[in-house]
């Protein structure tokens, strides 16, 4: 596996056609995935706010990341975020994270928060080196009893 960014990388928002392929990379991330019904309940919602990248320009080709946002008001939340494992480390991530970041402000927002297992050394790492600060510890929050670590991001942007 390469650490070298992709050359080409297309975000786009997600449509309701994406979950099957959103849920195949919640098997492949997270201890406890999220289902394609799931998946799907979160992009029918009246404002999605899901972006989901792909490593060619072509329509149709596999889905190599997404983030998913939900925003309430002046506020959103990072719910989940996952890049296939043969590409991570690559620049991804931080497409996504940074095209819902740059919507979520023409929304108006001014803070996203996350939560991130606390034994997720690299999403850890990931999140502090983009502009997210920790705010907080949930107790016992995942299924397994693991804690999770609250991060929050300010929205606003800085005038010069």
């Amino acid at each position: 596996m390469s650490d070298a960014p992709l050359a080409v990388v297309r975000v786009r928002a997600a449509v309701p056609g994406d979950a099957a392929a959103i849920a195949m990379l919640e098997r492949e991330s997270f201890p406890h995935p999220w289902t394609e019904l799931q998946v799907l309940g979160e992009l029918t919602h009246p404002a999605p706010f899901c972006w989901v990248a792909s490593t060619s320009g072509a329509d149709g080709a596999p889905l190599a990341g997404y983030a998913l946002f939900r925003r309430v008001l002046d506020e959103a939340e990072l719910l989940r975020l996952a890049v296939a494992v043969s590409l991570r480390r690559r620049g991804l991530a931080e497409a996504l994270v940074e095209r819902g970041i740059a919507e979520l402000r023409a929304h108006d927002c001014e803070t996203a928060f996350l939560e991130v297992r606390e034994d997720n050394a690299g999403a850890i790492g990931f999140y502090e080196a983009t502009a997210w600060t920790l705010a907080g510890r949930r107790r016992r929050y995942y299924p397994d009893g693991t804690d999770a670590l609250l991060y929050r991001r300010s929205l606003r942007t800085v005038s010069p």
